[in-house]
């Protein structure tokens, strides 16, 4: 549910309110109700209506479902007035990247791009029991398979290259063999008014998506956060949360790649729907991950108490929050045993801060450390003429030697080498496939 955090000024978020409207991008934001003994923070949802009518790529991908709903911004904050905005945010970000922009769309091959495309043999693939599955949700990726291609650069390589279409715009049905290789999500898609910063926020999110699959999948015993030392700004957020009914075990699920990255489980055992639920942010200041953790778990855990129908095999869960409602009963408490039941702490003061307070330098940063862990950092712009209307880029980041955070179960690219090779770089005992966790991925 939460997308690449977007950090902007109030006097540049006021624009966004150029785009609400009954003839805007967003028809109408409203704030939502707080859950009874949750963290009082202003939560807001702002509305895109039926994105189908205007854009057939989503009407094909929803197959004539209405798509109303499934695409709207949610914001919070401590200031209603930026929550709201905040919510515009997000949904000019999820629509710039669901609506297709045909131009500069190509047909090709792998193999007919050659270097001048990304290597697509380097990207997240599923094993060959996933692909076995009667029900397989992917192929294998096929260099000699004619798909769509964008344009894209590395920055790591620092020369444009193609990327495949239906890896950066969401709601893209494929429409060959070659493009079934993934399940498009969200992951790496941000918004700010300073491309450098929207490119930070989206590099940010590929690299908690990963931590966030590394710690379920291989169960890795990540150190409880002790805050030895609180920062002023930090402050405040920690008391609204322990001023709640939700005990939140914050830990430090920094991977291999040396980016602070917090990953989190809520405890409520009081509540008959929703006893646990993960959150995980990446920042170059832990701060500021457990700040935005604090705020957004708001969100989703309105989202999370949403009546909602749900497979009856774990073998069908497709959606983002069929494994989240699944592992949230309070009855699989134990399922988080991996992480709740053992001692190891991470003094908070001993984790780094990286940032440098130049989105440049923090970009440049982010790009050299995964460089040197072997990465390609390939970023596509998704501006849209309404998000450069009012000052905001739009961007894709693809990243494909990291782990991939995946909501459907019979793909979980369980053959992606990182998988395997991270946890034992950071020091933990590494699961073989077949012992790799068997319960749903909790995050949404």
């Amino acid at each position: 549910m939460k997308s690449a955090a977007l950090q902007a000024g109030l006097g540049r978020l006021t624009d966004l309110d150029a785009l609400v409207g009954p003839y805007g991008l967003v028809e109408r934001t409203h704030r939502l109700p707080n859950q009874p003994g949750d963290p009082r923070f202003p939560i807001y949802s702002a509305s895109l209506g039926e994105l189908g009518e205007v854009a057939d790529n989503v009407a094909e991908s929803t197959r004539g479902r209405s798509a109303r709903g499934e695409m709207d911004g949610a914001g919070g904050a401590v200031d209603p007035e930026r929550a709201a905005r905040l919510s515009v945010a997000e949904a000019l970000e999820r629509y710039a990247t669901s609506v297709v922009q045909p131009e500069g769309v190509i047909w090709a091959t792998a193999e007919e791009l050659g270097d001048e495309a990304l290597d697509i043999t380097t990207l997240p693939r599923c094993s060959a029991a996933e692909l076995a599955h009667p029900k397989a949700l992917t192929s294998d990726v096929d260099t000699t398979a004619p798909m769509r291609w964008v344009r894209g650069w590395s920055l790591t390589r620092r020369r444009a290259q193609w990327v495949p279409a239906v890896g950066v715009w969401m709601h893209i049905p494929p429409q060959s063999r070659g493009e079934r290789y993934a399940n498009p999500i969200s992951t790496g898609c941000a918004t700010h008014t300073d491309l450098a910063q929207a490119l930070v926020n989206a590099v940010c999110e590929v690299v908690e998506r990963d931590a966030i699959a590394l710690t379920w999948y291989q169960r890795l015993a990540l150190p409880r956060i002790e805050f030895d030392a609180v920062p002023e700004n930090l402050a405040p957020f920690l008391a609204k949360s322990r001023d709640s009914l939700v005990e939140t075990v914050f830990f430090d699920a920094t991977t291999d790649l040396g980016i602070p990255t917090v990953y989190s489980v809520d405890l409520t055992p009081h509540n008959e729907v929703l006893g646990q639920m993960v959150m995980c942010n990446t920042s170059l200041d832990p701060a500021d991950s457990i700040a935005k953790i604090v705020r957004e778990s708001a969100s989703s855990r309105i989202a999370m108490q949403v009546p909602r129908d749900i497979p009856e095999t774990v073998d069908e869960f497709l959606h983002v929050f069929h494994g989240a409602s699944y592992m949230g009963h309070p009855g699989r408490r134990d399922a988080y045993d991996f992480l709740l039941g053992h001692d190891a702490l991470q003094p908070f003061s001993a984790m780094p801060t990286l940032t440098t307070g130049d989105s440049g330098q923090d970009l440049a940063l982010l790009v050299a450390r995964l460089e040197q862990a072997g990465c390609n950092v390939v970023a596509v712009e998704c501006t849209t003429d309404e998000a450069r209307d009012v000052g905001f880029r739009v961007v894709r980041v693809v990243i494909p030697e990291l782990m991939p955070l995946s909501f459907a179960y019979r793909a979980r690219y369980l053959a992606h080498p990182r998988l395997y090779e991270a946890p034992a770089r950071m020091g933990h005992p590494v699961l073989p496939e077949d012992q790799i966790n068997p319960l749903p991925q909790p995050f949404a």
